[in-house]
């Protein structure tokens, strides 16, 4: 998987790097002095539970939050923070078998598990870039590509639910590194508001011994409305 994950990032850079040169003549608010990298807005874009995955067989319900800026009305870049509800669960292996020794050799504290309990809950919450291209957005609708690298944060189980998890019985935590190379569109709604529609596929490395990568690697659609100043520059 990591060769996998590794080779789509090469590709997805490479594409990238073929519109980094922009040749502009106009002037404009650059960065650097006699820069072609021109600063046209920085903005904010929320998924309020509007982006979705599937994990262990069942769907997950995504909010997501991201600031950033955009170059040349045509690249963002971007810090995001995403995460999902404890609404997934997972099924506890029969003691004894070899599913259930894999859960003790990768520091699941099965003892800690009530004696009755069927399932754990499953949850992951994570923050780290996301960047892109966006063409003509001068455009009422344009399409755009990117990739998100998730690197902080991690992936947790626990045996029950509580107000803000404060008092949840947590039984495995770990962190994870996610990428996910994103193509979709965007919509200008108003000078200030934009529609972003995105169907991506997120690679998760996790412990297989707990949850295996197919049961982790996952399509998404996102839907986010973002904010921030879009005349075109």
């Amino acid at each position: 998987m990591k060769q996998k994950i590794t080779l789509i990032s090469i590709i997805i850079l490479l594409c990238l790097s073929f519109w980094a040169f922009p040749q502009e003549k106009e002037d404009g608010r650059f960065l650097f002095r006699d820069s072609k990298v021109k600063l046209t807005t920085f903005y904010a874009e929320i998924l309020p539970s509007t982006s979705f995955s599937w994990l262990n067989d069942q769907t997950v319900n995504i909010t997501e939050l991201s600031a950033g800026f955009i170059l040349n009305n045509k690249f963002y870049l971007a810090l995001f923070s995403t995460g999902s509800p404890k609404i997934n669960t997972v099924v506890i292996p029969e003691p004894g078998s070899d599913a259930y020794n894999d859960w003790i050799e990768a520091g699941v504290e099965v003892d800690k598990i009530s004696s009755n309990a069927e399932f754990l809950y499953v949850k992951f919450k994570h923050s780290g870039l996301r960047f892109g291209y966006m063409h003509h957005t001068e455009k009422t609708i344009f399409w755009r590509a990117g990739l998100q690298f998730g690197f902080t944060g991690g992936l947790n189980m626990t045996e029950d639910q509580t107000f803000l998890g404060l008092a949840d019985n947590l039984v495995f935590k770990t962190n994870i590194i996610t990428i996910e190379p994103q193509f979709g569109g965007g919509v200008n709604l108003l000078p200030w508001w934009r529609l972003h529609l995105d169907v991506g596929y997120r690679f998760m490395s996790v412990d297989e011994r707990v949850l295996s990568a197919t049961d982790t690697d996952s399509f998404t659609f996102k839907l986010g409305f973002a904010f921030g100043n879009f005349k075109h520059k």
